[in-house]
């Protein structure tokens, strides 16, 4: 497989309640080490678009946030590596990480891992090479 510039690396994020930026920012970190990939911007679930930690660990990243649709989750949530009984009652997805970077990635994205979980914080990282560009559907947060 040849690489090429519309090739995409996501990192969703899953995490709890109250977060802070430090922790999210840590495990985005300790997640492209253990996967030697770097993310290009990250991705969670609608019941985390107001977690102040994760908002605030975007901006210091100087990465987008893309609040992924409950139906954009729902529609890649067989693809997921990992099934979460406690993700699927909270947030509808058996793992809201590896189902936001799925998502958020486009059509043709894998990930490259089992999500890792670091602390109260899981990342999961997909990558594709039919990056989409700006999505309709998504909210951006993080550097304007």
């Amino acid at each position: 497989m040849e690489l090429d510039q519309a090739m995409v690396t996501v990192a969703g994020i899953g995490c709890r309640r109250g977060t802070g930026p430090a922790a999210v920012i840590a495990a985005v970190r300790a997640a492209e080490r253990a996967f030697d990939v770097t993310a290009e911007c990250l991705a969670t679930a609608p019941l985390k678009a107001g977690e102040a930690g994760l908002l605030e660990a975007a901006k210091s990243l100087s990465l987008s946030l893309e609040i992924v649709s409950q139906e954009r989750l729902e529609a890649v949530a067989s693809k997921t590596m990992t099934f979460s009984q406690a993700s699927l009652d909270h947030a509808g997805s058996p793992s809201v990480s590896e189902a936001a970077a799925l998502a958020a990635a486009g059509e043709n994205a894998r990930l490259v891992a089992p999500r890792l979980v670091v602390d109260d914080v899981t990342v999961a990282i997909a990558t594709t090479d039919d990056a989409p560009q700006k999505s309709s559907s998504a909210i951006e947060h993080g550097e304007q």
